[in-house]
């Protein structure tokens, strides 16, 4: 037999343990009875022998029960004048089994009490003996309590081995629910920044396209300028996309966006259309990437809702970098006139996914935001992003 066999027949037994205990257990009785037989033992002998073996049939079910039939028959047969050796090996062995097991398989408080039940009934038999020496007490005790602590000591293991199992599942589990939740949460930001830059981008395109239908044929030479701005503007977001998805090492269009490159950003705006003012103050450079980053995609979209919704209208675009914290204002003074489409019909104004994906950004820096119609008219987004748990969760 092979090792694999021998694992899958352990396994196959370790499946049916009533099956192996009541084997067992007929097994026993049927030496037992051949050892009394052999041996000249009558009818009573027979019983004894019977009653002593039996029990290891509930020796998992029932093992407080095996112990006291059993126990109990050796101490009526030892009180009839019959040794237990008249019926061999198959009692002696019946009965250890039954003790260990009471140990094994019992709480504590039964475990205990079938231990001192055997002692008393295994001692209490002594005096029907024909010695009665101190060392027959010992040698009882011994045989009695070796197995039941052996019983024991394998439950605790058996036990602690569950418990390191059960840790190990939960461990196991908590393991799946934080990748499962960092998926989730990687998911949540390439959506984000998917939404920032095809926002952006789609909108810069279709105004500008609107205005190459309007000159393309009195002005040819400023519709091709425009129409090269439109390509320009579609190149740069598919770098950042592909870059945002992996397909790239770095962006081939030029660096992260950032709030080094407002400017860039603000001359896109112009172009499209929003007469925009932009005022820095303090060094951009050097702030914590993911401060940056948020700060630069909160902008963007606060001039894209302004391209959206209230194109023309003078807007301001204000960033100031503290000691402790960047903060950004964008307003606009509210549409004058027609605004060109560069939302789905039937879209409400000024909310969706664009002022959520804000505020989330400014929440996982620490910060926060706030957005909402002014009193004098118009839009605006302020923000607050600190710089202190920034630098410290980096």
């Amino acid at each position: 037999m092979t090792d694999d066999d021998a694992g899958a027949v352990a396994q196959w037994l370790r499946a049916r343990p009533r099956l192996v205990d009541v084997t067992l257990a007929a097994a026993l009785v049927a030496l037992g009875a051949g050892q009394v037989m052999a041996g000249d033992g009558g009818p009573t002998a027979l019983v004894a022998a019977a009653a002593m073996t039996a029990p290891v049939a509930w020796r998992r079910s029932r093992p407080l029960m095996a112990v006291l039939i059993g126990w109990s028959a050796l101490f009526v047969q030892e009180g009839l004048g019959a040794d237990i050796t008249s019926q061999g090996y198959a009692a002696v062995i019946a009965l250890i089994v039954t003790v260990y097991s009471v140990a094994a398989h019992a709480p504590l408080r039964r475990a205990l009490v079938g231990l001192v039940a055997a002692l008393a009934l295994v001692w209490g038999s002594i005096p029907f003996a024909a010695s009665q020496t101190v060392a027959d007490f010992a040698f009882t005790g011994l045989i009695t309590l070796a197995p039941w602590l052996a019983g024991r000591t394998i439950r605790d293991r058996q036990l602690r081995i569950t418990e390191l199992r059960q840790l190990a599942r939960e461990l196991e589990h908590e393991r799946e629910e934080r990748a499962r939740e960092a998926r989730e949460a990687e998911r949540s930001r390439i959506t984000r920044e998917m939404h920032d830059v095809l926002a952006h981008t789609v909108s810069v395109v279709v105004v500008q396209l609107g205005a190459v239908e309007r000159i393309v044929e009195s002005d040819p030479g400023t519709a091709r300028s425009v129409v090269a701005s439109v390509r320009a503007t579609a190149k740069s977001a598919l770098a950042e996309l592909r870059f945002l998805l992996g397909l790239e090492g770095v962006p081939a269009a030029g660096p992260r966006p950032s709030l080094a490159r407002l400017g860039d950003l603000a001359d896109d705006m112009r172009a499209a259309g929003v007469p925009l003012e932009l005022t820095v103050r303090g060094a951009v450079d050097g702030l914590p990437p993911a401060v940056d980053l948020a700060a630069y995609r909160i902008v963007q979209e606060s001039l894209t809702n302004v391209m959206r919704h209230a194109a023309g209208a003078p807007t301001r675009a204000l960033v100031v970098v503290e000691e402790d914290a960047v903060r950004l204002t964008v307003e606009d003074d509210g549409a004058t006139g027609p605004v060109p489409r560069a939302h789905p019909p039937g879209a409400p104004e000024r909310a969706g996914y664009g002022l959520i994906g804000m505020a989330e950004r400014a929440r996982l820096c620490g910060g926060d935001l706030e957005a909402g119609p002014r009193p004098g008219g118009g839009f605006g987004v302020r923000a607050w992003l600190p710089l202190v748990r920034a630098l410290s969760v980096a």
